[in-house]
């Protein structure tokens, strides 16, 4: 298993250095135009000077302090209201139609208007953050606890278990595998949804660096924020994988 692993990540980092082999001579050679597409030498110049001068870490902690709590407030009232929907088979099966509607909306789209109910400030990030996350969570944990085997319901209320014993004991930790699933995706929404608001009107954060650097057509200003946004969410995304590996290696162990 270990050497498998070492394996798919010696090709995963093959692919990603040919990547950028590819794209750097492409510009130097100058079959692609740099001044439209960048290129990974121009993206690192710029990365290492808005570095030194605290511009990128400033900026960045302004969208993922938005993004974070809109996701943290997200997951919370996601979880609790899928938990809810999925408890009551009356309430669930009655509003689920309405949830996927919900859910199907473009809340991006809703962004000019949230921005003109609470202004520009951090509120309408939050908000937007918010709006991308619960939604699919509460269908994700919705879905988790739909999934029990009603077999394994009926075997311990035949046991004499308790509504309580029944929640805890089992469908809680069905659950958990969905939960972590929707986290995953939940981050990147949460992201996006500041990034949005910040593009919409902002002084500060990603979005307010890539609209500054959209009005001098800056490629490699746009990009440049954009990738260290990327690579921040992507680490945090090995983190909720690696603490879903860890937590749920009874699974492992069951099987």
């Amino acid at each position: 298993m270990k050497n498998e692993r070492l394996t798919i990540f010696a090709y995963q980092l093959a692919l990603l250095l040919g990547i950028l082999a590819v794209w750097e001579t492409s510009a130097a050679l100058g079959w692609i135009d740099a001044q439209w597409v960048s290129s990974p030498s121009l993206l690192a110049g710029a990365f290492k000077q808005s570095l030194t001068n605290g511009e990128l870490l400033r900026h960045t902690g302004v969208t993922l302090g938005e993004a974070f709590a809109g996701l943290a407030v997200g997951v919370l009232a996601g979880v609790l209201l899928g938990l809810l929907l999925g408890l009551s088979r009356t309430l669930g099966a009655t509003l689920e139609p309405f949830i996927v509607a919900l859910n199907a909306l473009p809340r991006v789209a809703l962004a000019p208007l949230i921005v003109m109910f609470v202004g520009i400030g951090f509120a309408s990030k939050f908000l937007l953050a918010f709006s991308l996350v619960v939604v699919p969570m509460m269908i994700n944990t919705y879905e988790g606890i739909k999934s029990v085997d009603p077999v394994l319901i009926n075997a311990l209320r035949v046991l004499s278990a308790s509504r309580l014993q029944v929640f805890f004991k089992l469908l809680l930790p069905a659950c958990v595998p969905w939960l972590f699933s929707g986290i995953r995706v939940s981050i990147s929404f949460a992201i996006v949804g500041a990034i949005v608001g910040e593009l919409i009107s902002s002084r500060a954060g990603i979005g307010y660096m890539i609209d500054s650097a959209a009005g001098s057509y800056d490629i490699t200003g746009m990009l440049m924020p954009l990738i260290a946004l990327m690579l921040v969410a992507f680490i945090f995304d090995r983190f909720v994988l690696w603490t879903s590996d860890r937590l749920l290696r009874w699974r492992e162990t069951a099987r």
